[in-house]
């Protein structure tokens, strides 16, 4: 290959090397932005929660957001019916980390009365392919107030359809090939997202007057903490995204690196060869040229 040739093809990798380090600064802002949110979004479920439980230990309420009801549980005669919401990100480096989590989903809906909420294409073409039913579909996670929208549509979904359980799935390695349980709330496993169990401080529910009443503080507290626990779970989707993004960018990054030292270390090889080369022929020319001079002194 031409000197040039080669020289022009190590530019063209330095320019890619240089877009390509651009997109990991960009990915590493996203990855502290994401932490910061899901941190948030996590403990206010939690809180959420805790505070659910708290009156329900006090004031006993009945209410199946919060727990079923055991003895109707007990004589179930028909199928159990659940709402599972499936979310899927683009994924734009040609990887499959979905594939297991469609799998885990036919064992779990085998023999159950399922209807879906898919966010995202693969996951409305997956329904579609499997014949489930689909309540409602978003495009992607960009969708104008997601989370808002969906707790509202759980919520109106779950008090109408008396669904047994509502599950969430996202990828994520942190709860790997597994599904999030959201409602009742009970069932909520959302910690594993958090780097430990932190426990939320306890409130003394006996030191305060709840108003207007139980059952409205407890239904706005149920709307609050399904809109927490979906946020939580869309910017872990994002930030599971962005972490594998940023592994593939650093190979990327990597290979560019060791294809540029490559290059290099060919180029300096070349332009010694010529150096030689043009010593050698030099020095020819200066013997014939000494050689020429004897003659004409002879």
């Amino acid at each position: 290959m031409h000197i040039k040739k080669i020289e022009q093809k190590k530019q063209n990798l330095e320019h890619i090397l240089l877009k390509t380090n651009s997109d990991k600064n960009i990915l590493l802002i996203t990855i502290m932005k994401l932490t910061s949110q899901l941190n948030f979004y996590i403990q206010n479920a939690l809180l959420n929660k805790n505070l659910i439980d708290l009156v329900n230990e006090k004031y006993a309420i009945n209410n199946k957001f919060v727990s079923h009801n055991k003895t109707l549980k007990f004589f179930r005669i028909k199928k159990q019916k659940e709402l599972w919401i499936y979310l899927t990100e683009e994924q734009k480096y040609q990887t499959d980390s979905y594939s297991r989590y469609e799998k885990m989903i036919l064992q779990k809906v085998a023999k159950k009365n399922v209807e879906f909420i898919t966010v995202g294409n693969r996951a409305k073409q997956f329904c579609l392919e499997h014949k489930f039913e689909i309540i409602h579909s978003y495009d992607s996670t960009d969708a104008p107030l997601l989370a808002n929208n969906l707790a509202e549509i759980i919520k109106v979904l779950y008090s109408e359809n008396s669904y047994d359980n509502v599950h969430f799935v996202i990828n994520t390695n942190k709860n790997y090939n597994e599904s999030f349980n959201i409602l009742p709330i009970q069932n909520l496993d959302i910690h594993k997202l958090a780097k430990s169990d932190t426990e939320q401080p306890a409130e003394n529910v006996m030191e305060y007057q709840i108003f207007p009443n139980i059952d409205d503080f407890v239904n706005n507290e149920i709307s609050i903490y399904l809109e927490n626990v979906i946020w939580a779970l869309i910017v872990e989707s994002s930030f599971y995204n962005a972490k594998n993004g940023l592994v593939t960018v650093n190979k990327i990054i990597k290979d560019i690196e060791e294809m540029v030292s490559k290059i290099k270390k060919k180029l300096l090889k070349i332009k010694r060869e010529n150096e030689i080369e043009e010593l050698v022929l030099l020095t020819k020319n200066n013997n014939s040229f000494d050689s020429q001079e004897g003659d004409n002194n002879g």
